[in-house]
């Protein structure tokens, strides 16, 4: 539902002439929330590594040796283990959908309630009763969709990764310890993965939110405001301090926080 907030503005008495929405940054507990419901998953893959495919492959090197030559019963039964792994991994994945979901409402909830704080300081205007969640939802869905897929792909990649190490280490007879020591560092990717997705991923729902609030309260262009990052790109760098409408090539092709691992953020403005 589109808010004339500037209509409002006007009758609450505000005298100037341009209204500013202040950043609105997530917090490192969101992301560290966000991390665990992805661990989750990771830590599937860790434990089924440890108590099913580990012991797995030691009895098919173990009867590798015996027999003087790969068996194929063998590595199938190391097969068999990693495919158990996996379908624990899929029921994860849809648990994970609804503890996301769960998240994801959490974070709206709690931007949209800076959102009213915010506006109502800045303009004496109350949007509590006008700003609701349902004005969002296209978003929030494809929000839960992207990660959706993005979890079946961390756990994908885990599978991917983990299978590897274990038949060429049959194909080579490598010692059990040494493919432990390989899966464990397989497990660590994974782990810093989950936490990069974290962080972007939350960045990116934060990011859509400002742009969908804004333009539903009439704030049609934004003041681009840099993240700070050590490690930035120079043009957002460029952009620090300038106002862009939410229409112009940059709003449209790379708005703040939509890059990956952008930390930029989008102050919103409404000239009134």
């Amino acid at each position: 539902m589109r808010i004339d907030l500037a209509s409002q503005a006007k009758a609450a008495g505000v005298k100037r002439k341009r209204i500013e929405m202040r950043e609105i940054v997530p917090t490192k507990a969101q992301t560290d929330d966000l991390a665990r419901i992805y661990m989750r998953t990771v830590r599937v893959w860790a434990t089924g590594a440890r108590e099913r495919i580990l012991p797995a492959y030691r009895r098919s090197l173990e009867q590798q040796r015996a027999s003087d030559g790969i068996t194929l019963d063998r590595a199938g039964d190391v097969e068999v283990e990693i495919s158990a792994v996996e379908n624990e991994a899929v029921r994860t994945s849809f648990t994970f959908r609804g503890l996301f979901q769960v998240w994801m409402e959490t974070l709206q909830l709690w931007h949209m309630r800076k959102v009213v704080s915010d506006l109502r300081y800045a303009t004496n205007v109350d949007l509590s009763t006008q700003l609701h969640a349902g004005d969002v939802q296209e978003t929030l869905e494809d929000i839960l969709a992207r990660n959706v897929a993005l979890v079946r792909d961390v756990s994908d990649q885990a599978r991917g990764r983990i299978s590897d190490i274990v038949f060429r280490g049959l194909q080579n007879r490598t010692p059990a310890r040494e493919v432990a020591k390989e899966i464990s560092e397989a497990i660590g990717m994974s782990r810093r993965r989950v936490l990069n997705i974290a962080s972007d991923q939350t960045q990116k729902l934060s990011a859509s939110l400002d742009r969908d609030r804004q333009l539903q309260l009439g704030m049609t262009s934004f003041e681009w405001r840099h993240s700070g990052k050590r490690h930035y790109r120079p043009e957002h760098l460029a952009r620090d301090g300038k106002v862009f409408a939410w229409s112009s090539e940059v709003g449209r092709s790379d708005p703040p926080g939509y890059a990956p691992f952008c930390g930029c953020k989008a102050k919103g403005v409404l000239e009134i």
